[in-house]
């Protein structure tokens, strides 16, 4: 079974090792482009989310054609990230959080489900893998253990009532692209794991205004951390010994 790493804002990139081989999978929700390569020493399937350049803004990525295109590609486990606004003064930027729990604060996205026509109800008590929590916890890097993803449609940023109110619910981190990529890949039987990192301060917590530019920054900063975080994971799992999980749509 491979193992995929599905990279957001400022992670446009992943140094596979050797000569990454680029592959498009047409699937009934569209194409997925990814890049299929080594790392430590396992085949490893890379997605830019946004697409190269950072071309496709959040509302417009298409979810389903991505998790639909690594489940077709025998794909088991997925590290994913996520550039977030902080909910929390003291989780300032360069914070990496192993996200436990998340919050689908999308209110107009659609293409939410696998399961448009047939009344399928899938469990999301634990909406994030354990083992591979476990995995990308059991690396040296300077990690927080848990902490509750919001998701908003975006693309615009919160405002300071909205901050308030998403940490006033326990959320932690607020983003735009956790949802529905990480109940879709429950759905389709991936075990799916969420690291955030913190670019700003949310709305009203920090000074200034926020701005693309800044995140992309921050991202740029902490990219070397968070490529051995997922480097180290997955050297350390064995995605042929994950239980099944999800429905499974594939």
């Amino acid at each position: 079974m491979s193992i995929a790493i599905i990279g957001g804002t400022g992670v446009g990139q992943f140094p596979l090792e050797g000569e990454p081989e680029r592959v498009i999978v047409s699937t009934q929700w569209g194409d997925a482009e990814l890049l299929r390569g080594v790392l430590s020493g396992k085949e490893v399937y890379f997605l830019a989310r946004h697409s190269g350049g950072h071309k496709i803004p959040p509302h417009k990525v298409n979810f389903r054609a991505n998790i639909g295109g690594l489940a077709a590609m025998g794909v088991r486990a997925v590290f994913a990230t996520t550039a977030v606004g902080s909910l929390r003064a003291d989780w300032g930027p360069g914070t990496l959080v192993v996200l436990d729990d998340l919050i689908d604060f999308c209110l107009t996205r659609t293409g939410k489900t696998f399961f448009d026509e047939t009344p399928v109800h899938t469990d999301v008590t634990r909406p994030y893998s354990e083992p591979l929590r476990q995995a990308l916890l059991a690396t040296e890097e300077d990690v927080r253990d848990g902490g509750t993803y919001l998701c908003a449609d975006g693309p615009r940023y919160e405002t300071a009532a909205e901050v308030r109110l998403f940490a006033s619910w326990g959320a932690h981190v607020v983003g735009m692209t956790g949802i529905p990529e990480a109940t879709l890949a429950r759905e389709a039987g991936l075990h799916y794991a969420g690291v955030s990192l913190v670019t700003n301060l949310g709305a009203g917590i920090g000074e200034g205004e926020i701005h693309h530019s800044g995140v992309e920054t921050v991202m740029t900063q902490t990219g070397e951390r968070l490529r051995r975080l997922l480097t180290g994971a997955i050297a350390r799992l064995d995605s042929d010994s994950l239980p099944p999980i999800g429905p499974g749509v594939f």
